[in-house]
């Protein structure tokens, strides 16, 4: 025993935090954020992609949701736009411009067994990128702006629907 201990001191409020600490912890659960414990009954089937950049959020959504589904219990119709805008001119050698790429998403998400609509909504992410003066790096800076945007949009919406299906 240490010189600045006392016997006994400290027990009680020890043996008081563990069994608050037990209580509170009784109370909590754990459970799959899509879907219930069997796995199925809130599967999400997602449409078919119509461009590159729909592509993407399709992607980052199926695999966001657990993988393909083929008969889901819900279905996400999803209609994707991407747009360059706010293109500022550069220096003296224009060497560089900046600009913002914007990825919207308009989703409905409905009941396969009902047809009844559960959720629908729109969302936007934006990405900046800088446009030098090369036309093949332009192109490659559009591209990856356009997917980071996308991958965002795409995480935005997981979120509404995963609030959605949760009440």
């Amino acid at each position: 025993m240490l010189s600045f201990e006392a016997a006994g001191s400290g027990w009680k409020a020890r043996g008081l935090a563990a069994a608050l600490g037990l209580g509170l912890l009784a109370g909590c659960q754990a459970q799959p954020l899509y879907g219930s414990m069997s796995g199925a009954s809130q599967s999400i089937t997602v449409s078919e992609a119509d461009s590159r950049v729909e592509q993407v959020v399709r992607n980052e959504l199926v695999l966001g949701f657990g993988g393909e589904q083929q008969n889901g219990a819900y279905q996400l119709n999803l209609s994707v736009s991407a747009g360059l805008s706010g293109l500022l001119p550069g220096g003296l050698d224009n060497e560089f411009s900046a600009a913002r790429t914007t990825v919207t998403v308009t989703y409905v998400l409905k009941s396969t067994s009902t047809g009844e609509t559960v959720k629908s909504g729109s969302r936007f992410a934006d990405a900046q990128l800088d446009l030098p003066s090369q036309n093949f790096a332009q192109e490659r800076a559009k591209l990856e702006a356009e997917d980071r945007a996308a991958r965002q949009v795409a995480a935005l919406v997981r979120a509404d629907i995963a609030a959605a299906l949760a009440r």
